[in-house]
């Protein structure tokens, strides 16, 4: 599968909070359409992280048909490798889809949607973000919203 975008954790999460599907109606159906041509994926560790949150949204996520993508030995050993990098980074349940996330999108050549901020110089181990570590594995990190207006949508 190559998708053009991998989308974070929070990119899901944020579409069930602020934009509800009875209301952006249309903005869920343009997702699907995308996971449905194959240019946008999740991780099945972001499919997880969607689990744990007890509504709705990991079953959607589940029924959309080559939406959720399994990992790869590739992938495997660009999350052994960010780990070796970053010890302190993915702690428990705390950022765990994102080094697969960040290995994914280097593997795929794919852009990184979220919604996390790069942090400065300095910021330790456990405070970066997908931004942070990504630029590392010269993968491209987009908003939600350069991700719609990419896609040319208007609601």
């Amino acid at each position: 599968m190559s998708s053009s975008f991998t989308l974070d954790t929070n990119i899901l999460i944020n579409l069930m909070r602020l934009y509800p599907r009875d209301i952006f109606a249309t903005l869920w159906d343009s997702i699907e359409a995308a996971a449905g041509a194959n240019e946008i994926c999740i991780c099945a560790a972001v499919l997880l992280e969607v689990k744990r949150g007890g509504d709705d949204l990991h079953a959607w996520a589940k029924a959309i048909d080559g939406f959720t993508c399994d990992v790869t030995d590739e992938e495997l050993l660009t999350v052994a490798e960010i780990g070796a990098i970053h010890p302190d980074w993915v702690r428990g349940q705390v950022n765990e889809a994102d080094p697969f996330v960040i290995a994914h999108a280097k593997a795929e050549r794919s852009v990184i949607v979220t919604e996390e901020v790069r942090k400065g110089p300095g910021t330790s181990e456990h405070n970066l973000k997908i931004p942070n570590v990504a630029d590392e594995h010269a993968v491209r990190c987009i908003k939600f919203f350069d991700f719609v207006r990419a896609h040319g949508w208007s609601f």
